[in-house]
């Protein structure tokens, strides 16, 4: 991250601890999030299960901990503009998408189901080797579908908190659309134990974070130096295949710069490849990040009268460097 090339207005922001910026969910934009989850964990009638939210440094649940990690920067406007100028900021869709999920592990652990004979049926062996880099089985019905990526096949906590998100997402007509499945045997085990759990006081009520907002002495700098040195360099895409997806003359009057138009559909093009290859979307989002800036380098042009022609074509072809990167781990394979 360059910081010379901020606007002024953001260096102080960029240059402050985080530690020191009085980060609270109560009184936040996360507040009315966090109370709506409550309002649907009440709707499913689980009256004893109110998993405890923090801030930190990212979506999760530390392992065993009945405890949902929220990202800082969803706590003020401010860090969210940052936020969507390194990455993509979530919107309120995916934050409760989120927010499911994690109370799905948290759930878990609260009431050590992964323990059981019967979770253990469903779902796998808890203790399973974790791998960020898995091979999913594309359009399997054994498994439901919320995250992006078959995220549900990443590992069996993973699948658990999947089922549990679909259950409790309103009207998300689950009996409907997943009947015939594999995955609803997975389904009617939480709805079961959702019943037989509504009343019962959590073996494990509380959690332990594994580091909150107050304990990061990190600036909101050096948090996004941190977090974009994270992500491995990946192989840019060939330039003439480039050429050829925008092969507009930058003459025509219905011309204008490609490193624009992807720009402006950056965020849908990263959504829809990690949906659908199951790749990390950082990875992808650093493949299109890449793309967008060697197209600008290459000063290529799109026709905006075939703008959707662009952009599907675009998409195939980081849908097949991304399939390519699942089978060697490369991208680019010379």
């Amino acid at each position: 991250m360059d910081e010379t090339v901020k606007p002024p207005q953001e260096k102080p922001l960029l240059e402050t601890p985080i530690r020191e910026l009085g980060l609270k969910i109560e009184g936040s934009p996360l507040e009315r999030f966090v109370q709506r989850l409550y309002a649907e964990l009440e709707s499913k009638k689980l009256a004893r299960f109110r998993p405890q939210c923090y801030l930190t440094d990212e979506w999760g649940c530390p392992s065993g901990e009945p405890i949902i990690g929220i990202p800082f920067y969803l706590a003020r406007p401010d860090l969210g503009q940052i936020e969507r100028q390194y990455n993509d900021l979530e919107d309120a869709r995916e934050t409760m998408m989120y927010l499911r999920h994690e109370a799905g592990h948290a759930f878990n652990y609260a009431y050590k189901l992964h323990r059981t004979p019967e979770w253990k049926q469903l779902f796998g062996s808890f203790r399973r080797p974790y791998h960020d880099h898995y091979r999913p089985r594309p359009f399997s019905k054994d498994f439901v579908r919320h995250m992006a990526g078959w995220y549900a096949q990443k590992h069996p906590d993973e699948d658990f908190a999947e089922t549990f998100a679909v259950w409790l997402t309103p009207r998300s007509a689950w009996r409907k659309k997943y009947r015939g499945w594999g995955a609803m045997a997975k389904l009617r085990y939480m709805e079961r134990i959702g019943r037989e759990l509504g009343n019962v006081d959590p073996p494990r009520r509380r959690g332990h974070p594994d580091i909150t907002v107050d304990e990061m002495e990190m600036t909101v700098g050096d948090f996004y130096r941190r977090t974009s040195e994270d992500i491995p360099l990946v192989d840019v895409a060939l330039d003439t295949d480039l050429r050829n997806i925008f092969n507009a003359s930058k003459r025509r009057k219905t011309a204008k710069p490609a490193q624009a138009l992807l720009n402006g559909h950056r965020k849908a093009v990263v959504d829809k490849v990690a949906y659908w290859t199951g790749v990390q979307r950082p990875l992808i989002k650093r493949l299109i990040d890449l793309i967008e800036k060697r197209i600008g380098e290459l000063g290529l042009f799109a026709d905006t009268d075939r703008e959707p022609e662009h952009l599907t074509d675009l998409t195939v072809y980081a849908t097949a460097l991304a399939v390519n990167f699942l089978a060697r781990e490369k991208f680019v394979q010379p």
